[in-house]
């Protein structure tokens, strides 16, 4: 066993440069020479390779986790494999990890002493919390918000699902992988005005048919 770890959540809307912030910190612990392990959920399947890639164009490799993987059994697995207890382990799009998965997490830090931090939104396209957040929510020993600014100058809190014309989309399943062409970072009272809008805009064009 080794020091005291900590689990972290940070999360943010989409374009809040939390992929960027994650593979920065991953280069800057490579520049000092610490053991650092980078993981994503297949789930998210916009990368054919496996890695962890921001907008701004810098990536990292990483590692898979599939619905079903034990993270605690993998991880104590590569750890005896290597006989090298990483530092720092960093995942990416945490919101689609499961339940069971972050308790796993969470086992590693207070088994291993290893600091986990996980990157991801907090809620969905609906305002509702992802899985893995809520969970993370709960057992995180520290949670920060990731701010970015809706058009209007207020805070996003709303990650909104939108159509071809860009329409903001109250209805569909809660994973839908997409970038901007599908989702918009909105503060909550231009999120409530937009929904209106739609509303409103799809109600003309049942009466008119």
């Amino acid at each position: 066993m080794n020091g005291v770890g900590k689990l972290y959540f940070r999360y943010g809307t989409m374009g809040s440069a939390k992929t960027a912030l994650l593979l920065t910190q991953a280069y800057n612990f490579e520049e000092r020479g610490m053991k650092y392990l980078c993981m994503k959920p297949i789930i998210d399947d916009r990368e054919k390779d496996n890695v962890i890639r921001s907008r701004i164009g810098i990536e990292r490799r990483c590692e898979w986790i599939y619905s079903e993987t034990d993270l605690y059994d993998y991880i104590k697995r590569l750890f005896e494999q290597t006989q090298q207890v990483k530092d720092w382990i960093l995942v990416d799009e945490a919101q689609f990890l499961s339940e069971q998965q972050v308790d796993q997490l969470a086992r590693v830090v207070d088994d291993y002493g290893v600091n986990v931090v996980c990157y991801g939104l907090r809620t969905d396209f609906q305002s509702h919390l992802f899985e893995g957040s809520r969970r993370l929510l709960e057992l995180a020993d520290t949670i920060d918000e990731i701010k970015s600014t809706c058009s209007c100058g207020r805070k996003t809190i709303i990650n909104a699902r939108i159509d071809r014309h860009g329409n903001i989309v109250t209805d569909g399943a809660q994973v839908e992988i997409g970038g901007d062409d599908k989702y918009v970072a909105l503060c909550r009272r231009c999120w409530r005005n937009k929904r209106i809008e739609s509303t409103s805009r799809n109600a003309l064009q049942f009466d008119s048919e």
